[in-house]
């Protein structure tokens, strides 16, 4: 054997000692051993240091093989213990085997001894990698609910049909007892709208054992709705087979408020609340590509400027010159329709999309704007400020490469209306 046998020897008999471990020496095995016949000597040699294998005369006096079994179980019970004997006690063989030892061997067939250590070495080596495999699964489990039940993460764990094995204690304060329970559809949660996309993304992941990242709606006991961004992990069985999915879902509503309030600031000017240069020209191409596309459909595009503005900066300051442009951007958006589009594109300049209006409709309604802003002046604490526009006003064609030269067209007429006097409303064809 290339290992030595780490063999405590609970005996009375010197003799006795030496033909053991003779007798397992002639059977090739190492033997590294300490012989005890006390209840205080075995127990200080348990203690003292690892064991592979005890063997025990069955009767000695002051001390048996039951109370030596005992102690055993006790400091070491994962070692293999034999009995050995002289004497055949059938019934205290078959009680000692019941309270936990492995063999029975009398001394006169000592040569059954090294199969004996040898299967029980063999079985012993066995139960411990099965107790450390039974440990570490027992670790893992304790580890993985441990994190599972202090993160604000929702998991869940569902049988391949997607009902619910388990769920975070994190579920618990968001749905109602029942919906969550054992055996419930983890779908019914899911909103309306998103419900078959998800199922479709859990048959793929059980199908293909690949996990997906969804985003979804959950609808919540309250009846709120909360954004979420989900991972699945399929779980494989002993046969290959996918068994489980672990959805871990995080809560991504405010992520998505403050992507969509990004996405506001990115298209509104910050001063007046109105749609920037880019979100009007955005909304231009697509009302181009509307008049194109429908041979009956029209628009109309304004563009206003400011008479003298920069008079009212340098009279009041830039403060009150911008209080001026949010009443003007206030007047304006008091005068369109729902579907028209009003944008700041440059310093004191705007410009209105009018779906739906022809060149003289959209005439007449610059004329209703143009009078508007010079009958309502800003207020300022030293008075009124009168403030006067000029317009002008194109149609938006079909034959236009892009919605920047029905622009271009609109703005000559406003040059053409600050030429003519300002306060003015003028026409290209």
């Amino acid at each position: 054997m290339d290992q030595p046998l780490r063999l405590l020897i609970v005996e009375d008999s010197t003799d006795d000692v030496e033909l053991l471990i003779h007798s397992l020496r002639s059977q090739g095995y190492q033997v590294l051993s300490v012989a005890v016949d006390t209840p205080m000597s075995m127990r200080a040699a348990l203690e003292g240091q690892e064991w592979d294998l005890i063997i025990c005369d069955q009767s000695m006096p002051g001390f048996s093989a039951p109370a030596a079994l005992a102690i055993a179980k006790e400091l070491r019970p994962d070692a293999p213990f034999i009995i050995v004997s002289g004497e055949i006690d059938l019934n205290l063989a078959v009680a000692l085997i019941k309270l936990g030892a492995q063999d029975y061997v009398q001394k006169s067939q000592l040569i059954r001894l090294g199969p004996v250590i040898e299967r029980e070495l063999r079985d012993a080596k066995l139960t411990h990698r099965h107790k450390l495999a039974e440990d570490r699964l027992h670790e893992s489990q304790e580890l993985f609910r441990a994190i599972v039940e202090n993160v604000g993460d929702l998991v869940a764990v569902l049988d391949t049909d997607g009902s619910r094995l388990y769920n975070s204690p994190s579920y618990r304060p968001l749905f109602r007892e029942k919906d969550i329970r054992q055996g419930s559809n983890s779908f019914l949660e899911v909103h309306a709208d998103d419900r078959e996309r998800i199922k479709e993304i859990f048959r793929r992941t059980v199908a293909t054992g690949v996990g997906e990242c969804a985003e979804f709606r959950f609808v919540l006991k309250d009846g709120s709705i909360r954004h979420m961004e989900s991972d699945g992990h399929a779980i494989r069985g002993a046969d290959g087979k996918v068994s489980k999915v672990v959805v871990v879902s995080r809560d991504i509503t405010e992520l998505k408020r403050v992507e969509a309030d990004l996405r506001e600031m990115a298209a509104t000017d910050i001063l007046t609340g109105l749609p920037n240069r880019r979100h009007f020209l955005a909304q231009l191409e697509q009302e181009l590509a509307r008049v194109r596309r429908v041979k009956a459909h029209c628009a109309s595009i304004l563009m206003l400027d400011a008479d003298n503005f920069k008079l009212v900066n340098d009279t009041f300051g830039h403060a009150t010159g911008d209080n001026v442009l949010r009443h003007l951007a206030a007047l304006m958006q008091n005068e369109l329709r729902k579907i028209d589009t009003v944008g700041r594109i440059g310093g004191e300049e705007f410009a209105v999309i009018l779906p739906g209006a022809a060149l003289p409709a959209a005439e007449v309604f610059a004329e209703r704007l143009r009078k508007k802003v010079a009958e309502t002046p800003t207020a300022h604490e030293n008075g009124l400020i009168p403030l006067t526009v000029s317009i002008g006003v194109t149609e938006l064609k079909a034959s236009d490469a892009s919605g920047g030269d029905a622009l271009v067209r609109a703005d000559r007429a406003l040059y053409h209306a600050k030429e003519c006097g300002r306060n003015k409303v003028t026409v290209e064809r």
